[in-house]
C-alpha cells in the first residue's frame, strides 16, 4: 500500500510539472485573466478525464500521450519566451526530415536525451503501479459535477464576450494549448504552405528552350539607394558590387522605384506582377512567379529569412522550401542573419540536370539595423552606442549612430551578394541573379528627419531603391538580345511589378498574358507612366 501511494504521488507530481511550470512562467508577464483561465481549465480538464477514466491508474495512462505533448509545449514556451503559435507551426510544417536531423546534429546537449527518456519510462512504470481504485465515489461525482458546472457557466459567458482573451488563457494551459496547436495551428500552417488558402488560375506557361539554366531572385528589405556606394555614396558600403561593375555582367538599375512602402504590399507586387492600382482595388492573387516557373518546367525553391506570412498570403509554394527556425525572433522580425540561407542555396545550385528558379526573401536592412550583421561587419560608428538606438529616436545625438548601423547592414548585404554570385559563377550553364528590395528606407540623418518607411505621404527615400541583374558569360552567349535589352533599359524608370515579367522573360517563359512591354529584358519595354504608388496601402500619385 505504501509503494502504491508513493507511485501515485510521484506520477501525479510528474503530470503536474508542465502545469506548474506554465503557471509560474505566466505569473511573470501574463494578464491576470489568462492565469485564472489556466487554473479553471486545469480543473475542468482533470475532472473530465477522471470521469472518463474511472480509476486513477487509467487516468494517468490516458493522460500519458497528452503529458508528452504538454512537456514539449512547455519546454518551447520557456526556451523561446512565448507559447507555440503560427510561426512555430509554419516552421514545423515546412521543415524536412533532413533539416530536422541537421538541427539535431547541431544540438550540443544531446546527453539530455538520456534523463528525458528516463523520466518518460518512470512515468509509465509509476502509472502502471498507481492504484486501480475509483477516482470518485458516486455522490462525490455528482457534487463535483455541480461545482464544475457552476464554474463553467461564467467561463462560457466570458468566452462569448472576449474570445481573444479566452484563447490567450487556453494557450497557457499546456494540455489544451498543445492539442490546439497540433489540431488547429499545424493543419492551418500546412494549408498555408501548400497554397490551399489561395485560389489559383493556371498561367498555361511554356518554355521555349530545353537547356538547363539557373535563375536566382533575391527579394530584399528596406534598401535605401542613396546609401549604396555603387550609386555614388561616399562610404564604401558595397565594395563587391563596386568591383563587379568593372568585371562585366552586372546591370545596375539606376532608376528603380518601389511600388509600395510597406512589405505586405510591396512583395506581392514583385511576385505577382499586379500593379499598385490592381492591389488597391483588391484584385485577387491567383498565382506567383514560382507557379509560372513550375508550369514551364522549372524546379523551384523558396528560401525565407523573413516573415513567412508575406509569402503565404499570396500562396507562394515551391518544390523546396527553406524556413530556418529562429527561437529569438523579436517584435521587429527574425534575428537570424541572412547567411543562414546560404547552405540551402548551395544545395539548390547543385541540383543539376533541370532548369531551376531559386527565390530568397531576406531581412536585408530591416530595423533593428544593428541586428542584421555580425560584429565583424561593424565598420562604421561606435558599437557601444548601438543598443541605445530605437526606430523612432528623436535624440539628435543618436541620429549619426542610426546611419552608421544602417550602413553596416548594407555592407553585410553586399557580402551576402558576393556569396550568392560567386557560387553562381561556378555553374557551367546560363545563370542570372536578380535583386530587388520591397521598398526603400528614410534616414533622419539624410532625409530631413524622416525615418524608416510606411509613411502616409510620399518620401522619396522610401521608394527609391537599388536593384540589379547579374548574368554570367554562358547566359550572355545564349541570350544576346536579352542582354542588349538589359543594357538599353537599365537607366530607365523600372517599377516593382516589372520584375515579375522581367524574371519570367529572363527564364524564357511565355504565356497568354505575357506583356513584353513590362519586361526590361525586352526591346519592347515601356516604363510605367502612371506615377501611382501605394503609400501605407493607399493608392496615391508620386511627385
Amino acid at each position: 500500500m505504501h509503494r502504491t501511494r508513493v507511485a501515485f504521488g510521484t506520477v501525479a507530481t510528474l503530470a503536474s510539472v508542465p502545469l506548474i511550470a506554465m503557471l509560474l512562467w505566466s505569473l511573470r508577464g501574463a494578464a491576470a485573466y489568462s492565469v485564472v483561465i489556466l487554473a479553471l481549465t486545469t480543473v475542468l480538464v482533470a475532472f473530465l478525464v477522471a470521469t472518463c477514466a474511472g480509476t486513477w491508474r487509467r487516468f494517468f495512462l490516458i493522460a500519458f500521450p497528452f503529458w508528452l505533448l504538454a512537456c514539449a509545449y512547455t519546454a518551447y514556451a520557456l526556451l523561446s519566451g512565448g507559447v507555440p503559435g503560427r510561426t512555430a507551426a509554419l516552421l514545423l510544417s515546412g521543415a524536412s526530415w533532413e533539416e530536422i536531423r541537421g538541427l539535431f546534429g547541431l544540438w550540443p546537449d544531446k546527453w539530455l536525451l538520456l534523463p528525458i527518456a528516463g523520466v518518460v519510462v518512470a512515468y509509465l512504470l509509476l502509472a502502471l503501479r498507481a492504484p486501480a481504485t475509483a477516482v470518485f465515489r458516486s455522490h462525490h461525482t455528482t457534487l463535483a459535477g455541480r461545482v464544475l458546472l457552476v464554474l463553467a457557466v461564467p467561463l462560457i459567458g466570458y468566452a462569448a464576450q472576449a474570445s481573444a482573451r479566452v484563447n490567450a488563457g487556453l494557450a497557457l494551459n499546456p494540455y489544451i494549448g498543445s492539442l490546439l496547436f497540433f489540431g488547429l495551428d499545424i493543419p492551418r500552417a500546412h494549408a498555408e504552405l501548400s497554397g490551399a488558402l489561395v485560389v489559383k488560375t493556371p498561367y498555361h506557361a511554356v518554355r521555349t528552350a530545353t537547356r538547363e539554366e539557373v535563375h536566382v531572385l533575391i527579394v530584399g528589405e528596406s534598401a535605401r539607394r542613396a546609401s549604396w556606394s555603387a550609386y555614388g555614396y561616399a562610404r564604401p558600403t558595397t565594395p563587391f558590387l563596386d568591383r563587379l561593375r568593372h568585371e562585366g555582367g552586372l546591370f545596375l538599375l539606376s532608376d528603380a522605384m518601389a511600388d509600395a512602402n510597406l512589405t505586405e504590399y510591396a512583395v506581392p507586387l514583385i511576385l505577382t506582377g499586379l500593379t499598385p492600382r490592381e492591389v488597391a482595388e483588391s484584385h485577387p492573387f491567383t498565382g506567383t512567379l514560382l507557379d509560372l516557373a513550375k508550369e514551364a518546367g522549372y524546379s523551384t525553391a523558396w528560401l525565407v529569412n523573413q516573415d513567412m506570412s508575406v509569402s503565404t498570403s499570396i500562396g507562394v509554394t515551391a518544390d523546396h522550401l527553406e524556413y530556418p527556425p529562429d527561437l529569438h525572433e523579436g517584435f521587429f522580425g527574425r534575428r537570424s542573419l541572412d547567411e543562414v540561407l546560404l547552405p540551402a542555396y548551395r544545395r539548390e545550385l547543385m541540383r543539376a540536370g533541370r532548369a531551376r528558379l531559386i527565390g530568397m526573401h531576406v531581412m536585408g536592412s530591416h530595423w533593428e539595423y544593428y541586428l542584421r550583421y555580425p560584429k565583424s561587419f561593424q565598420r562604421f560608428g561606435s558599437p557601444q552606442r548601438q543598443s541605445l538606438l530605437t526606430s523612432r529616436t528623436t535624440s539628435r545625438a543618436l541620429i549619426p549612430d542610426l546611419a552608421d548601423t544602417y550602413d553596416d547592414s548594407v555592407l553585410y548585404t553586399d557580402w551576402f551578394f558576393e556569396q550568392v554570385i560567386e557560387a553562381a559563377q561556378t555553374l557551367p550553364v546560363p545563370a542570372t541573379v536578380t535583386f530587388v528590395p520591397d521598398h526603400g528606407e528614410a534616414s533622419p540623418y539624410l532625409d530631413n528627419g524622416a525615418v524608416g518607411h510606411g509613411s502616409a505621404h510620399y518620401v522619396p527615400a522610401e521608394f527609391e531603391i537599388p536593384a540589379f541583374v547579374w548574368v554570367n558569360a554562358a547566359y550572355r552567349a545564349a541570350h544576346p538580345a536579352k542582354v542588349a535589352a538589359l543594357a538599353a533599359n537599365c537607366a530607365k524608370e523600372i517599377r516593382s511589378h516589372d520584375f515579375f515579367h522581367t524574371v519570367a522573360d529572363l527564364m524564357g517563359i511565355g504565356w497568354p498574358g505575357a506583356d513584353p512591354r513590362r519586361s526590361f529584358a525586352s526591346a519592347q519595354f515601356v516604363p510605367d507612366a502612371t506615377g501611382e504608388y501605394l503609400m501605407r496601402g493607399v493608392l496615391a500619385r508620386g511627385p
